[in-house]
């Protein structure tokens, strides 16, 4: 997970499984036309507009350690075949993880209480936020915004 959460509760084992995803709190509820997915056709993370089935956080997603090796070496593979075609996917390692989730489902799907974003307000489906997003600052951090 990402290292800018706040535990609000417990966050315990029912979060374990082979490969475990995380839906997107801002697009859990969305229809999939409005997912961000990497919609330029260059990218390796492309998804074409109307495929997909949710939209996945890569703040907090996990597995068995064969499981997240493979997810993160297909991201960098897809990360680095990007770079080398001058092209950058618009959610960076997000949309990556996207497109890897789109061809290898996880096995366990977690709510958006697993990371929420109080800036998106109460919500009568969140009962227990576990994990709660910290301000970003991506203009410090991020050289392309």
């Amino acid at each position: 997970m990402d290292v800018d959460e706040v535990f609000q509760s417990d966050y315990g084992l029912e979060t374990l499984d082979e490969s475990v995803a995380q839906l997107q709190a801002w697009f859990y509820k969305a229809d999939k036309e409005k997912f961000t997915y990497e919609r330029n056709p260059q990218s390796t993370a492309y998804i074409p507009l109307m495929q997909g089935d949710y939209y996945y956080h890569a703040a907090v997603f996990g597995g068995t350690p064969l499981r997240v090796f493979n997810l993160t070496r297909e991201c960098y593979e897809g990360i680095k075949k990007d770079k080398e075609r001058n092209t950058e996917a618009i959610w960076h390692d997000e949309s990556h993880l996207n497109k890897y989730y789109f061809i290898n489902k996880p096995t366990k799907l977690l709510s958006p209480e697993y990371c929420w974003d109080y800036k998106i307000g109460k919500n009568s489906d969140i009962k227990n936020v576990k994990l709660s997003w910290m301000p970003k600052k991506y203009d410090e951090v991020r050289s392309n915004s």
